[in-house]
Order: C-alpha cells, then structure tokens, then sequence
C-alpha cells in the first residue's frame, strides 16, 4: 500500500501531461483548418479579382468605348485639332 500511495503524484502529474498534450494537439489542428479554409476564401477572392479585372480591361478598350459611345449618339472626330494662337 505504501508503493502505491509513493507514485500517486507521479500518475497525476503523468496524467495531466497527458491531458496538456491531447489539448494542444486539438488546438494545433483547428489552427491548420481554420488556415486551410480562409486560403481557400485567398484564392476564391483573387480569382473574383482577376475575372473584374480583366471584364474592366475589355470594356475600356478603345473599340469597346465606341460601341458605348455610339449607341448614345456620339462618334470620334476624325479630324485633327485645331490650334488657336492667342498670342497674335
């Protein structure tokens, strides 16, 4: 009886490792999900940005604005402009 009430402090101490242990290794993985989901939400928004990019590109191209430009009413000049010297 005297051996066994010796290591008691010596199984709690083992057992609260234990515990310590299991804890952080709970806490370790949802640290490794929460960095794969919000990856995941990285490569999701640079693939939004990119796709508006590119769509703002396209439509300010110089053909693109005609087309825009036109359907109200407007057309490039195809002349050149006119200089005014107000120095005379």
């Amino acid at each position: 009886m005297r051996n066994v009430s010796k290591h008691v402090g010596f199984v709690l101490l083992l057992a609260l490792l234990a515990m310590l242990y299991i804890a952080n290794a709970h806490k370790g993985e949802r640290k490794l999900r929460r960095i794969a989901k919000l990856k995941k939400e990285v490569e999701s928004a640079k693939s939004d940005y990119q796709e508006i990019k590119s769509s703002n590109t396209y439509s300010t191209t110089e053909s693109q604005l005609k087309k825009k430009l036109e359907s109200q009413g407007l057309k490039i000049n195809s002349e050149a402009p006119i200089l005014i010297d107000s120095e005379n």
